[in-house]
């Protein structure tokens, strides 16, 4: 088979974008599920309105950091970069759910919403432990998240109640995860 001067270029083109192609579609993988996790906030807030809890709740929050430093750990992931950006995205979560309970002054929230306990909390940490893991494996590949990367997350986090300035904090938090060695 004869390859012309057009498939070859085209050839070289795709090989030398391959990298960055597969850290395209890793990094909105991250993204996404960023994005998943927050847009649990609403029914996070909806559920602790209507059981009467405070929006804070300290003890499970430096557990779920505890666990997000522990599985980094195990996957080459900096703690102490994955401790800030879990704290970040703890600190942007409660903006949120801030931001829903005060709508619903307004326009009360109706309808049911699921468990915390049996099914919000199980999703959210099956999830922050997806995000470490897409973490370490885009970093153990040779990459970074990095500021050409912000407008792709801003378009991808998207969950109600989310200011800018709560997705650049979590962006920035993003831009700090390193891996061990580093």
């Amino acid at each position: 088979m004869k390859i012309d001067h057009y498939h070859t270029r085209y050839l070289l083109l795709v090989l030398c974008f391959w990298p960055c192609l597969a850290a395209s579609a890793t990094e909105l993988g991250i993204f996404q599920l960023s994005n998943e996790r927050l847009n649990y906030m609403t029914d996070v807030a909806l559920y602790k309105k209507q059981n009467n809890l405070p929006v804070e709740d300290l003890a499970r929050e430096q557990i779920v950091i505890a666990n997000a430093v522990a599985a980094a750990a195990s996957q080459g992931l900096q703690g102490e970069s994955i401790e800030l950006f879990f704290a970040t995205q703890i600190g942007v979560a409660k903006a949120i759910q801030f931001r829903s309970l005060a709508n619903w002054i307004s326009e009360p929230a109706t309808g049911t919403t699921p468990d915390l306990l049996t099914e919000i909390r199980p999703a959210l940490s099956r999830l922050g432990d997806e995000i470490v893991m897409k973490l370490a494996e885009f970093i153990a590949a040779g990459n970074l998240i990095s500021e050409v990367q912000r407008a792709s997350f801003h378009r991808e986090i998207t969950a109600e109640n989310l200011s800018l300035a709560d997705n650049d904090r979590l962006f920035n938090s993003l831009l700090l995860v390193r891996a061990t060695q580093e």
